[in-house]
C-alpha cells in the first residue's frame, strides 16, 4: 500500500506568501466554516509567539493551470490556523486583538522570528478528492479530536489538575460501587469526563457561586497551575463529602446520583462546610436528601413559575447546566440542609 502524506517543515512566511498570492486554498468545499472566536484567535498567535508547537497541517495538490505555469495547494485540515495567522500580519478587522500586541507593533526581531516558525506540513500529494474528503472525516472524527479537558490536561500539569486528580483517585470513590459509578459509563471515563466534572464543581466552589457551562474552568486551571493555595484543604473537603454520600447508601435510582444533582449535592455540602465547620451528620444528611427527593417526585408536575420544587425538577432534565438552573437546585437544597441542621 503506497503511504499518503510526507511530513516537512514550511516557514509561515512561505506559506503566508501563498496565501497572499492565492495558490493556497483555505476553503475547498469540503472544509466547515470557520469558528474560532478573537479569543481563540489571539491563544494560537500567542502560541506561535511563544515558539510553542501546534498540531501540523494538511495540504493537497489542486488543480495546474497549463496556460500560467501555475498550481493551487488545498488545505485539508487548519484552515482556521492558516486564516487566522493570514489575519493577524494584515491586519483584517475580522480579527480583534486585544491582549496581543498587534503585528505592526512587533519589532523587527519578533516579526523575523514570527515568520520564521517552522509549520509542520502533512504533504498528501495528488489524490482524488473522495480521498481527501475521507481524510477529512478521520482527522476531525469526535473519536480522534481531543475534548477540552482532554487539551487541558496536556497542556496543564499543574497543582489544580492534580488536585482535581487526588480527588478522583482517593479511596472514598475508588471502589466498584463508588459514587461516580452511575454518574459516567467507562467511555465517558476514558475521555476523562469524570476529571472534567471534578474540574468544575472545583472551579465552583472557588468561584463562590455558579456559573454557566464550564467557562470559568480554564482560568482557574490556568491561575492555579504553578501553585495552588488551597490545595489540601479542597482535597479533604472533596474526599469528606463524597465519603458522606458514600455512607449515606442511598439507593441506586436516587435523584442524588444523577449527574446534575450530584454536582448541586457535593457543591452545596462543601459550601456547607465552609459556613458551618463541619458536615451535616450522616442521619441528618439522609433523612434531608430521602424527604427532599419525595417532594421533588410529589411536585414535578406542577407549575414550575410558582413551585420550586417543580422548579428543581425541570432543571434536571432541562437548562442542567445554566447559571440558573444551577442557582435554582443549590439553593433549594441549601435551604433543606439549614432546616435540618437547625432542628
Amino acid at each position: 500500500m503506497v503511504k499518503i502524506g510526507i511530513a516537512t517543515n514550511k516557514k509561515l512566511l512561505e506559506l503566508f506568501n501563498m496565501m497572499k498570492g492565492g495558490s493556497l486554498i483555505l476553503a475547498p468545499n469540503f472544509q466547515r466554516k470557520l469558528v474560532w472566536n478573537d479569543k481563540h484567535k489571539e491563544d494560537f498567535i500567542e502560541t506561535i509567539l511563544l515558539s510553542l508547537p501546534f498540531p501540523e497541517i494538511y495540504l493537497a495538490d489542486g488543480g495546474i493551470n497549463l496556460d500560467t505555469q501555475t498550481s493551487e495547494t488545498l488545505v485539508v485540515d487548519g484552515q482556521q490556523r492558516l486564516s487566522t495567522i493570514f489575519q493577524y500580519i494584515t491586519a483584517s478587522p475580522e480579527f480583534v486583538i486585544k491582549s496581543l500586541p498587534k503585528f505592526a507593533d512587533l519589532t523587527p526581531e519578533q516579526k523575523t522570528d514570527f515568520y520564521d516558525y517552522n509549520i509542520v506540513i502533512r504533504d498528501l500529494g495528488r489524490i482524488e478528492e473522495d480521498t481527501i474528503r475521507d481524510i477529512f472525516k478521520r482527522i476531525n472524527s469526535v473519536n480522534y479530536a481531543l475534548n477540552a479537558v482532554e487539551i487541558r490536561n496536556a497542556l496543564y500539569e499543574g497543582e489544580f489538575i492534580q488536585a482535581a486528580k487526588t480527588i478522583l483517585e482517593s479511596n472514598e470513590i475508588s471502589t466498584e460501587d463508588n459514587v461516580f459509578s452511575s454518574v459516567f459509563s467507562d467511555d465517558e471515563v476514558s475521555r476523562m469526563k469524570d476529571l472534567e466534572y471534578v474540574l468544575l464543581m472545583m472551579a465552583t466552589v472557588e468561584e463562590g457561586g455558579y456559573f454557566v457551562g464550564d467557562k470559568e474552568v480554564e482560568r482557574y486551571v490556568k491561575l492555579y497551575d504553578p501553585e495552588y493555595p488551597s490545595k489540601e484543604e479542597t482535597v479533604a473537603n472533596f474526599r469528606g463529602v463524597l465519603n458522606l454520600i458514600v455512607n449515606c447508601e442511598l439507593p441506586a435510582d436516587t435523584i442524588w446520583k444523577k449527574r446534575s444533582s450530584f454536582f448541586t449535592l457535593v457543591v452545596e455540602l462543601i459550601k456547607f462546610k465552609r459556613s458551618h465547620g463541619s458536615l451535616p451528620s450522616k442521619e441528618a444528611l439522609t433523612n434531608t436528601l430521602i424527604s427532599l427527593e419525595q417532594r421533588l417526585n410529589d411536585n414535578k408536575r406542577e407549575d414550575v413559575g410558582s413551585n420550586q420544587y417543580a422548579q428543581y425538577y425541570y432543571y434536571t432534565h432541562q437548562g442542567t447546566a445554566s447559571r440558573k438552573g444551577r442557582f435554582i437546585r443549590g439553593q433549594l437544597l441549601q435551604t433543606h440542609l439549614e432546616q435540618e441542621s437547625s432542628v
